[in-house]
């Protein structure tokens, strides 16, 4: 039973080992960082859009108090933004390589 246990822990380790040749080539690609600029591109950018809801939600608020319905023209709008800044986090967050707007098409809402 202590064999393989120690079988086991000796697969993982070298899982787990680290190649100093490959940490250099994998510095030295420059795809890895133009895509580190734009990832870094796309965290201002949404830092900037988070701000700009702010707007929208409080133009939507005075929308609500004079006509009692929220303006739909900012309402999909609104399902289009949520759309892109989850394919933004998809991107900066490596959960997805596909880079978001202005590289794809801008997303049409998920909803209708």
């Amino acid at each position: 039973m202590n064999e393989e246990k120690n079988k086991d822990s000796t697969e993982i380790q070298k899982d787990f080992e680290i190649d100093p040749e490959s940490i250099v080539e994998n510095i030295k690609e420059p795809s890895l960082w133009a895509n580190l600029v734009l990832v870094i591109v796309f965290l201002i950018l949404f830092s900037f859009i988070a701000s700009f809801l702010w707007f929208i939600t409080a133009v939507q608020v005075l929308f609500t108090l004079v006509t009692r319905k929220p303006n739909l023209n900012l309402v999909s709008f609104s399902k289009k933004l949520g759309t892109y800044l989850s394919q933004i986090i998809s991107y900066v967050t490596y959960a997805s390589e596909e880079r978001p707007f202005p590289f794809n098409p801008f997303p049409e809402s998920d909803e209708n």
